[in-house]
């Protein structure tokens, strides 16, 4: 009883949290008419694509999908290559400065993109890269980069340095031992992160909208922006837009929701 009770109690939260979720695919198959109805209805009574349509059509949907696919695969690489040196420093050496450093890292955290955005604007108009989708990459690792150091270094904290001792016995260089040995023992760690530093990059609003004015360029965020304004809202249309833009998310989680699971968890009882 106590297991059926706490499955249902987890049904409950569950469906409490997915219901928007839901809504927002049912919306996107209404009418206009029965998208305004008031009471609302929970089940589409007339199912149309019609809005799935016209965002393909009309709002080139296709082209906001693959700039948000690579500025946060860009990201995603980036944040990795960067974060690996400073997360296994962090892992390996120990002393009073490492741990200031770690600090400062997860302070860095706390700083919003709308309070750095501006002062990267400059800089960025300062260097020509604004309307670029390298300003976008560079100003989202800069979001992602903390988060995957922390995360990283809790990884490759968990690899015995004992391993390492050993190839470098049997005669490897360090470097040689990390690609080697700790890299491949790290690698649910790295898929972990990965996931989720794309997850963020691919929700990034702020700095895309102030450093892109070029519809071409801009990531799915900014084109579903644009359904929304003060005097009008296009609610069909932007749940259509809404639904393409969430369902690849869904699936990454779905695909590596046992991974991502473990990997945040791994090494907390220790």
């Amino acid at each position: 009883m106590r297991r059926w009770l706490l499955t249902a109690i987890g049904a409950v939260i569950a469906g409490f949290y997915l219901f928007p979720v839901y809504w927002m695919y049912a919306s996107a198959l209404k009418v206009s008419d029965e998208l305004n109805a008031n009471p609302p209805t929970l089940i589409p009574h007339a199912p149309t694509l019609a809005a799935f349509r016209w965002i393909f059509e009309r709002e080139n949907i296709a082209q906001f999908m693959a700039n948000s696919l690579v500025l946060s695969g860009s990201v995603t690489i980036l944040t990795l290559v960067l974060a690996t040196g400073a997360a296994y420093s962090l892992a390996r050496k120990k002393s009073v400065w490492m741990d200031v450093v770690l600090i400062g890292v997860m302070l860095s955290q706390v700083l919003p993109p709308p309070l750095l955005v501006t002062p990267m604007f400059v800089i960025f108009r300062q260097l020509g890269l604004i309307n670029t989708q390298l300003a976008v990459i560079l100003a989202t690792t800069t979001k992602t980069l903390p988060f995957a150091i922390v995360m990283l270094r809790t990884t490759f904290a968990q690899v015995p340095v004992d391993l390492e001792d050993a190839a470098r016995v049997d005669g490897s260089s360090r470097t040689m031992a990390f690609l080697r040995i700790t890299l491949p023992l790290a690698r649910i760690g790295y898929i972990v992160i990965g996931a989720l530093v794309f997850l963020l990059a691919y929700g990034e609003f702020v700095y895309p909208v102030s450093l892109l004015s070029k519809k071409a360029l801009q990531p799915a965020t900014v084109g579903l922006y644009g359904f929304v304004g003060a005097d009008y809202s296009d609610w069909g249309n932007a749940m259509a837009f809404a639904s393409v833009f969430v369902t690849p998310v869904i699936i990454v989680f779905m695909l590596l929701q046992r991974r991502i699971v473990s990997g945040l968890t791994a090494g907390a009882l220790k």
